[in-house]
């Protein structure tokens, strides 16, 4: 009798325990939805023919940071050709709605259409 309850015991234990295991974590589910959701960056960037350009893109976050050096020698559209011309350098990368540190690209960006 003895072992029985011992035996009841443990497995309602486990059953618990396992229960407990399986629920998702809702605060884990949210971080990762806001990890994958993108948001638009803008780049101020010296394109091939020497011109400064503000070419918006869409990333994830985290990789807001290095944005900046993957720019460089992709190609790109502007609002002066129909033609994608390569990007030369990226001097910076930041959110859509923040503004740049550098006053050219500041008033290069308020000239930018959206």
């Amino acid at each position: 009798m003895k072992n029985f309850i011992i035996l009841t015991y443990c497995m309602f234990l486990f059953s618990l325990f396992s229960v407990q295991a399986a629920m998702p974590n809702e605060e884990s589910g949210k971080k990762t939805i806001e990890e994958n959701k993108k948001v638009n960056a803008k780049c101020h960037v010296t394109l091939v023919d020497g011109s400064e350009a503000i070419i918006f893109w869409k990333t994830q976050p985290k990789k807001l940071s290095k944005l900046a050096n993957n720019v460089a020698g992709k190609r790109v559209s502007t609002q002066k050709s129909l033609k994608k011309i390569k990007v030369y350098r990226a001097f910076q990368c930041v959110l859509d709605e923040d503004d740049f540190t550098s006053p050219r690209a500041r008033s290069l960006d308020e000239k930018t259409p959206r």
